[in-house]
């Protein structure tokens, strides 16, 4: 914008050197006219510049507010993308007993039992089929999380990573 006043200065001063050399008696007031008028031509459009900047300056905060916004709520996907892929895997490699008691159904005390049973009397069944032997847990309800379970080892592909978030989302404005 200083450019604009620089050059509006050295054309004023040139009109006016050029009329004072010039030296015709009309000519100094056309030219003066003809200098006012440029003027206020150029403080119109100087304005329109003035307000056309202020508009744009508005959009570009409003876009960096939606930019700013938009990589927050993707580093939220993806950190809750990141958290569900860590828990499926922590839930395929979990033995049927562990999901068992991270679900509440049975506690370490119980499994205890179970496992002093089988050891105790040679029984070859698994930790689970004891629990439910002892009454620990409902035969239904193992039936029900050993399928689960079962459908979740079979159908395990786990992503091997998700992609972190960019950072600094308004590095790019």
């Amino acid at each position: 914008m200083d450019i604009v006043y620089i050059l509006l200065a050295c054309c004023v001063a040139a009109v006016l050197l050029y009329a004072r050399l010039r030296g015709g008696a009309g000519a100094p007031r056309l030219a003066e006219a003809a200098l006012e008028r440029d003027i206020q031509l150029m403080e119109l459009r100087l304005a329109n510049l003035t307000e056309e900047f202020g508009n744009l300056q508005s959009r570009v905060a409003a876009m960096r507010g939606r930019l700013h916004a938009h990589a927050e709520h993707e580093a939220d996907r993806a950190r809750q993308l990141r958290d569900a892929v860590t828990q499926t895997a922590t839930e395929l490699r979990e033995s049927l007993t562990d999901r068992l008691m991270r679900k509440g159904l049975v506690d370490a005390d119980q499994v205890a039992k179970a496992e002093a049973y089988r050891r105790n009397t040679g029984n070859p069944l698994p930790p689970e089929e004891v629990l439910a032997l002892l009454g620990f847990i409902p035969p239904d309800v193992l039936r029900a999380e050993r399928d689960e379970h079962r459908r979740q080892a079979k159908g395990g592909a786990v992503p091997e990573e998700v992609p972190a978030p960019a950072e600094g989302g308004e590095g790019a404005a």
